[in-house]
């Protein structure tokens, strides 16, 4: 038995939707099956979650600021407003239903708003640091280019064991003011928010990186963080089955 996993798509300019090929990958490898989740299916939320057993929230473009109550910066990227919303509807119904949600950089940053958080609409216009990383690397996004450091006793630490690892980082948008009830496991050097968790439901974790592209070249982290959303999920479906 295997659960079956949501994955929010990329939404391209015309409106498509479109998910890199390591998201689902990861998932398989870890013993899950992907779902696409396209926009647009706002109204029929209950149903799609009633046929999945996780979460996983996608990375992509800039969440629009008007999400929440910011004017648009000079230097935000491409919004796509229909994402946004039908990610945060998503977001809602698997809350009320305790479904483990995993949420991957734009996917951290649409939990925090849709729980009431804001963002940084742009870290090297708005944020002040002495330090400050290169949050948008240049390198492949396969290569790990900055450390994070892991904060004790949380459901990161639990999964990786120790505290400081190496990711990859490809954003420019970051955490500004976190959302109640949830609590920072980990931060870079300079101080942006790198993963958060959302205290209410027991699985419900998000990181600024991206662990599905080091995942494929098998870094143990990133394999640990989906093999821990997969077990998640798969005891979802069971106790739901359980009934």
């Amino acid at each position: 038995m295997k659960p079956i996993i949501g994955i929010t798509a990329f939404v391209d300019d015309n409106l498509s939707s479109q998910l890199n090929a390591a998201y689902s990958k990861s998932v398989i490898e870890a013993g899950g099956i992907p779902l696409i989740i396209p926009i647009g299916v706002e109204q029929d939320v209950a149903e799609i979650l009633a046929l999945i057993d996780g979460l996983l929230l996608s990375g992509g473009h800039d969440i629009h600021p008007f999400r929440f109550g910011a004017e648009p910066s000079p230097k935000i990227g491409k919004v796509h407003p229909a994402r946004d919303a039908v990610e945060e509807a998503f977001i809602e119904e698997a809350i009320t239903r305790k479904m483990p949600i995993f949420g991957i950089c734009r996917g951290l940053q649409i939990l925090n708003v849709a729980l009431g958080g804001t963002l940084y609409q742009d870290i090297d216009s708005e944020y002040a640091s002495p330090k400050l990383l290169q949050h948008a690397q240049q390198s492949d996004r396969m290569v790990a280019t900055h450390y994070v450091q892991i904060a004790a006793n949380n459901l990161l630490m639990d999964i990786i064991g120790q505290e400081k690892i190496a990711v990859n980082s490809l954003h420019h948008q970051a955490v500004n003011r976190l959302a109640d009830q949830c609590k920072i496991v980990a931060t870079s050097s300079d101080g942006i928010v790198e993963a958060m968790v959302y205290e209410e439901l027991p699985f419900c974790l998000a990181v600024q990186w991206h662990p599905e592209e080091l995942a494929t070249v098998g870094d143990e982290h990133a394999q640990k963080l989906f093999s821990a959303f997969i077990e998640a999920s798969l005891k979802c479906k069971r106790e739901e089955m359980a009934g």
